[in-house]
């Protein structure tokens, strides 16, 4: 589907490939990684950035190192390896003998260049808001900067560990989209969308899935495209979209304004 697109053209990617075997998605789990990764980044624009999402697999009692292969493939290509965050699950208790819990997820953001938009979530509630605080920097040297006196502001930012509920309600509103088996969570597509994109560019999947990530492109007034290879998730990507347009119609309705949690 990629080869039919264009070169620069896309600013956002939001995609989670299949996890080394983890899911056997009705025998469509073969996907050639290195061709993925050339398409995407042939068709990113200048400035666009690639949201990867991507877990660890343990092979043999110890991790295979399959992501960290992944990333360093990613720059032989040319895209920059802007940041790597980690995505936490909370509830539940993951395990592992030999092992601190369950492998980690993670996303690698990726760039073509300067990444052309950021707008970072600054939704966590500081308890000293309105305070003013000096605070204290240090410098190369070691030295201490000059003091600086700061109002301290009502929200901080966001750390580079995001951690998200998951289970019905959470994970996705609808019932029938657990048809699929390895649903990305809303709320993560969404942050990820407000961070890096601005109200009417195109958010791509080359795995859409369960289309998550168009649907949170829709609901936050953005521009989607997917592309999916089994028939079953493209019936229930389809079915979300129409939800989700059904949904953005009656808050048109309703007058509803839509709010960006961006600068909470």
């Amino acid at each position: 589907g990629m080869k039919t697109l264009p070169d620069d053209i896309i600013p956002l990617t939001v995609t989670s490939p299949p996890y080394e075997g983890l899911r056997t998605y009705d025998g469509h789990n073969e996907w050639d990684f290195l061709a993925t990764a050339k398409e995407l980044y042939r068709i990113t624009m200048q400035g666009g950035v690639v949201v990867w999402v991507v877990q660890e697999q343990i092979k043999n009692g110890s991790e295979s190192g399959e992501t960290s292969r992944q990333r360093l493939a990613f720059a032989n290509i040319g895209f920059r390896l802007h940041h790597t965050m980690v995505m936490a699950k909370s509830g539940g208790h993951q395990h592992s003998k030999g092992r601190y819990g369950g492998s980690l997820e993670y996303a690698f953001i990726l760039s073509k260049g300067k990444p052309r938009y950021f707008c970072p979530l600054r939704d966590k509630k500081n308890k000293e808001a309105g305070r003013m605080k000096v605070f204290l920097n240090r410098n190369r040297d070691g030295s201490f900067a000059p003091k600086k006196k700061t109002k301290v502001h009502p929200y901080g930012f966001r750390s580079a560990v995001w951690t998200y509920a998951t289970g019905k309600n959470n994970t996705a509103k609808e019932d029938y989209a657990f048809q699929h088996p390895a649903l990305m969570p809303e709320k993560m597509a969404e942050d990820f969308i407000l961070s890096w994109s601005k109200v009417g560019d195109l958010v791509f999947n080359p795995f859409a899935g369960g289309g998550t990530a168009m649907k949170m492109a829709l609901l936050n007034h953005r521009r989607y495209l997917g592309f999916e290879i089994n028939p079953k998730y493209v019936e229930i990507a389809q079915r979300r979209l129409k939800d989700a347009e059904a949904e953005m119609a009656a808050r048109m309705r309703k007058g509803a304004v839509h709010e960006d949690r961006r600068t909470a």
